[in-house]
């Protein structure tokens, strides 16, 4: 298994501006991942799946694919 950070909005209790969640997990793969924080969080869309270590970096990655 791998660490994962699934990047994810509830959008019913956030600012459009607010930077997503962060949903730390061990995973075979990146789907594997996003369905244990969809297990976690029913309500939850995820936005961005990364095998970064630390959040700052999958933040990171999430706002310069967000600019392009």
């Amino acid at each position: 298994m791998n660490h994962y950070i699934v990047l994810y909005r509830i959008e019913s209790i956030m600012c459009p501006e607010d930077a997503p969640f962060g949903f730390k997990c061990y995973a075979d793969d990146g789907d594997h991942a996003e369905e244990q924080c969809l297990n976690a969080y029913p309500d939850a869309d995820v936005v961005w799946v990364s095998d970064r270590l630390a959040m700052q970096d999958a933040l990171a990655d999430y706002w310069s694919t967000e600019e392009d």
